[in-house]
C-alpha cells in the first residue's frame, strides 16, 4: 500500500491525468499539485510511466475481477451484489480518469503498455469466480461464465457511463445504493441457478 508523499503524488497525478490527459501532464505539474519536490516523485516512482503503473495497480486492486474471490463465499448473490456496488462506486469516483486513459491508450504507447491487459484481466478474474460458482451449482450453468461476467460489466459500466458522460446526477448514497440494487436484481434474475429461481 502506498502512503505519505507517494500517495499524495498518486492522488495528484490521477486528478491531472483525468483533467489534462497523460501526455499533457508533466512530472513537475504532478509534484506541484502534490505539494512535493519533483525529486520525491522520481524517487518514489522512477518516471511518469511508473506513476501511471502505480495508478493502474491501485485501480485494478478495486476491480470486481480482482476481489471476487476475496469477497466470495457460499452466497454468490450477495457477493455479486457487493461487487456491483463497488464497481459502480469506483467507476463514479474514477470515471473521468479511466475514460481519459482508455482514449489515450489508443494513441499513447506508454498508456497502452500499462493498461493493455486491465479490462481483460478484470473480465477473466470475474469469469473464473463465476465458473467456480457454476461448478458448485450456485449459478446457472447453461450460459458460459464469461458471458455472465460480460453481462455483469455491461450493467455496471453502462450505469457509470450514463451518469458520468451524460451528466446524470449522483444521488444520495442510499438512493444510489437502492438503484444499483434494483439493477442488480435485473441481472440476477437472468444469472441465478434455474433450480433456485430468484434466490
Amino acid at each position: 500500500m502506498v502512503t505519505g508523499a507517494a500517495s499524495k503524488v498518486l492522488d495528484a497525478a490521477s486528478r491531472l491525468f483525468a483533467e489534462r490527459g497523460y501526455q499533457a501532464t508533466t512530472t513537475r505539474a504532478i509534484a506541484d499539485a502534490a505539494g512535493v519536490n519533483e525529486v520525491t516523485v522520481f524517487r518514489a516512482f522512477g518516471n511518469k510511466q511508473g506513476i501511471l503503473r502505480a495508478i493502474g495497480e491501485r485501480l485494478a486492486a478495486a476491480q470486481a475481477g480482482h476481489v471476487a474471490r476475496d469477497l466470495g463465499g457460499a452466497d454468490v448473490r450477495a457477493t455479486l451484489r457487493e461487487l456491483a456496488r463497488q464497481e459502480v462506486a469506483n467507476g463514479l469516483a474514477e470515471g473521468a480518469l479511466v475514460t481519459r486513459l482508455a482514449f489515450e491508450a489508443g494513441s499513447v504507447a506508454e498508456v497502452a503498455e500499462v493498461f493493455a491487459d486491465g479490462p481483460s484481466s478484470n473480465l477473466d478474474g470475474l469469469a473464473g469466480y463465476l465458473a467456480e460458482a457454476q461448478a458448485a451449482g450456485r449459478l446457472r450453468d447453461d450460459v458460459p461464465a464469461r458471458t455472465i461476467a460480460e453481462a455483469f460489466f455491461a450493467l455496471t459500466s453502462s450505469f457509470v457511463i450514463t451518469r458520468t458522460v451524460l451528466g446524470g446526477a449522483v444521488e444520495d448514497p442510499e438512493v444510489l445504493d437502492a438503484t444499483v440494487g434494483d439493477l442488480f436484481e435485473l441481472f440476477w434474475s437472468g444469472a441465478a441457478p434455474r433450480s433456485e429461481g430468484e434466490k
